[in-house]
């Protein structure tokens, strides 16, 4: 049999990348029974041209296809025919979506799908309504068409099988895995020019309405309100939503002093260990995840972990996390004091964390995955 994946996505550094470049990596290094033909850009094969799988034939493609108007047109109407000249018999596909013509072509479609967001908080998806509502309709058709579907977590699973009553049977969760940049127990050298490291705490995210950044500012300025405890807070974002983003400055501006909130943006992924090993802590107040990676990655070098107690947050961190409720700021307020304040209980999160976050790795989510695409 052989099988195709469609590895074409954005270039910024989201989790899609970071899904992409890391399956990858470790397929090449399995002992592949059948012959891969893999679709990628100019950008990602960069990463990834150095490891050499006999079985695996990357077909290599313009930039151009990294945005998402000339992606969907490509995946939509040309990647089918594509797929035929080159006699595929199975189509893999991790990008939410698929082309909704594949079925004419008598080829099997596995989907993996990354995000029920449309379906649980579409007001709160970033962009205009038109391309939202695109959005939605694609990945839907794609979830509905597709012959198998993979997912991140149990409750993705769950989740989505509900919103869209389909069968069950047809879905499987398949975690995902800690990068390998993390696991490395050596000094990394990359270092944010004329930043102070200490004496702050950090959230990696999109600058997206459902990761609830508004209400993570006013659970700290409730902290600062009712403690003398000097600590800054730094947002690492890929901005998303541009009318967010102002919405928050206007927020930090008219409520924190200079340089209490600081804002990285699009910083690459490399100066993230160093931030997140001297941060006192890590904090995220998403939503809507059916995973969420950067708590481990946080865990991975020392951080202790505060989190959302909605979605799939639960499940991915188990014990390893401090839980807060992402409306409520006095929780929020009350969990950074926890940490800040009680170093015996800081100091068992972090051993927790630096047990938990093991469990998680991409040779396990690679290799689970083939053997769906094979059975």
């Amino acid at each position: 049999m052989i099988t195709a994946i469609d590895m074409i996505g954005t270039s910024l550094g989201s989790g899609t990348k970071t899904y992409n470049l890391n399956f990858c990596i470790y397929l090449s290094k399995l002992n592949l029974k059948d012959k891969i033909y893999i679709f990628i850009t100019e950008d990602y094969f960069k990463h990834v041209s150095d490891i050499k799988n006999e079985k695996i034939k990357y077909i290599v493609k313009s930039n151009f296809l990294n945005n998402i108007f000339f992606r969907l047109l490509w995946m939509q109407f040309f990647l089918p025919i594509e797929l035929k000249l080159l006699k595929v018999n199975q189509l893999f596909s991790p990008m939410n979506m698929g082309p909704v013509l594949i079925k004419l072509f008598k080829i099997n479609f596995v989907l993996a799908l990354h995000s029920n967001l449309p379906w649980v908080y579409f007001s709160k998806m970033p962009g205009n309504y038109f391309r939202n509502f695109l959005t939605k309709y694609l990945m839907e058709i794609s979830v509905q068409a597709c012959d198998k579907l993979i997912v991140d977590s149990d409750f993705a699973k769950n989740e989505i099988v509900n919103l869209l009553d389909i069968d069950k049977d047809k879905v499987f969760s398949v975690y995902l895995g800690v990068d390998k940049k993390y696991l490395i127990n050596e000094n990394n050298k990359f270092y944010i020019k004329n930043f102070d490291y200490e004496n702050y705490f950090i959230s990696v995210l999109s600058c997206v309405k459902y990761h609830n950044i508004i209400n993570l500012l006013k659970g700290f300025k409730l902290f600062q309100l009712e403690n003398n405890f000097k600590v800054k807070f730094v947002l690492v974002l890929q901005i998303l939503d541009k009318d967010y983003f102002k919405e928050i400055r206007n927020f930090v501006e008219k409520n924190f002093k200079e340089n209490e909130i600081i804002f990285f943006h699009n910083l690459n992924n490399n100066f993230l260990i160093n931030l997140y090993k001297n941060a006192k802590f890590y904090i995220f107040s998403s939503y809507c995840e059916v995973f969420g990676l950067t708590s481990l990655e946080a865990m991975s070098q020392g951080c202790p972990v505060i989190i959302s107690n909605k979605s799939a947050l639960r499940e991915v961190n188990s014990h390893a996390a401090t839980y807060f409720d992402p409306d409520n700021e006095i929780d929020i307020k009350e969990n950074i004091k926890k940490i800040l304040f009680n170093e015996n209980y800081k100091n068992e999160m972090i051993k927790k964390g630096n047990i938990h976050f093991k469990k998680f790795n991409w040779r396990d989510t690679v290799s689970q995955t083939l053997k769906i695409l094979e059975d």
